[in-house]
């Protein structure tokens, strides 16, 4: 399954996969970990990501896992997958289809995956471009928000708090997942089109501006204490909105990002599917068809408030192993060789 990918394309399967189902959870974990300094928090956040990406550009020919390594971050990524998955169902079934059974929710979703994936890698490969309209109108709901904004309410700092601000960026790393599918990726961009320098700051400041901005939108709109109550505040402020067009915003941006999660999680079988035939040429349609039958099955049986609370809790753990300690022995034990 060889391909290619401009550097449009490397970039922007990056930005689906970092962002997903992520972007409309991350900001109440993060405010109740640090209160009002999670948009300084986050700046660090931002610095650190910007240099692991560096890094991850600078020695990813080196970056050459065996089998063993490989079906690890295969195993990695059905566990994102699956906690996806599990919190689209739920959230779903709360806020659109409370009387729609889950496993139905789940096939429906799937199944795009499985469509996709059953085809040429161009197909999952362009799939992202689907987006691209969405997210400018994402932007201008959120920003219709700003007449009710307290600006106050980004303050006070306190920075010698040390123990809320480590926890806070040990949270905001659940930001960063996927971030690792940049050295599994970066061998098939153009090589009369480079990554470095330029391109690559700018997907930074895209990634960065798109997370911070709705970070600080939602802290202006709730007090700090109103995220114990509020676990999808983005989706509070939006529902606050009137438009003429549609009786309910929230609603309508739900559909949006069902469609941005379905992608995320359609690129996410897409790799791992890819990087299993790299260590094996003997994978059927048949074997993708039970790929995806276990991702109807598991997140349905997750999806309730406790399960899901556990993956979430554990996810954060599991990606800092596969994005910054698999990475570096992979690398140091390929420089070694080499040397």
């Amino acid at each position: 399954m060889m391909f290619t990918l401009s550097r449009i394309q490397f970039f922007l399967l990056l930005f689906i996969i970092q962002t997903g189902t992520v972007f409309i959870s991350f900001q109440s974990r993060l405010i109740n970990a640090s209160g009002s300094n999670a948009w300084i928090v986050f700046i660090i956040a931002g610095i650190i990501h910007y240099v692991q990406l560096m890094l991850f550009e600078k020695f990813y020919k080196r970056f050459n896992p065996g089998p063993f390594i490989s079906h690890l971050y295969i195993a990695y990524w059905f566990f994102i997958m699956v906690s996806f998955l599990a919190y689209i169902n739920y959230t779903l079934s709360i806020w659109i289809f409370p009387n729609t059974p889950q496993i139905v929710t789940m096939a429906i979703i799937v199944g795009v995956s499985l469509y996709a994936n059953t085809r040429r890698p161009e197909t999952v490969i362009n799939l992202p471009v689907v987006i691209i309209p969405m997210i400018p109108f994402f932007l201008l709901f959120v920003f219709m928000a700003i007449p009710e904004l307290v600006w106050t309410w980004l303050f006070p700092i306190n920075l010698t708090d040390y123990k809320s601000l480590l926890k806070g960026l040990f949270i905001s790393q659940i930001t960063f997942i996927g971030v690792e599918i940049y050295l599994f990726l970066r061998k098939y961009v153009k090589e009369d089109e480079p990554v470095k320098g330029k391109p690559l700051f700018i997907y930074q400041c895209i990634w960065f501006l798109f997370f911070f901005t709705i970070l600080v939108f939602v802290l202006l709109f709730f007090p700090v204490k109103g995220f114990k109550f509020a676990t999808e505040p983005l989706l509070h402020l939006l529902k606050s909105q009137k438009v003429s067009f549609v009786e309910r915003l929230d609603l309508f941006f739900l559909f949006i990002w069902a469609s941005w999660s379905i992608i995320t999680v359609t690129i996410y079988t897409f790799m791992c599917i890819h990087v299993r035939k790299l260590h094996s040429k003997n994978l059927s349609n048949r074997n993708i068809f039970l790929f995806h039958s276990l991702l109807v099955i598991i997140p349905a049986y997750l999806a309730t408030k406790d399960r899901i609370e556990i993956v979430r809790q554990s996810s954060i753990y599991v990606h800092m192993v596969f994005s910054i300690l698999f990475p570096a022995i992979v690398i140091l034990m390929n420089r070694g060789k080499k040397n």
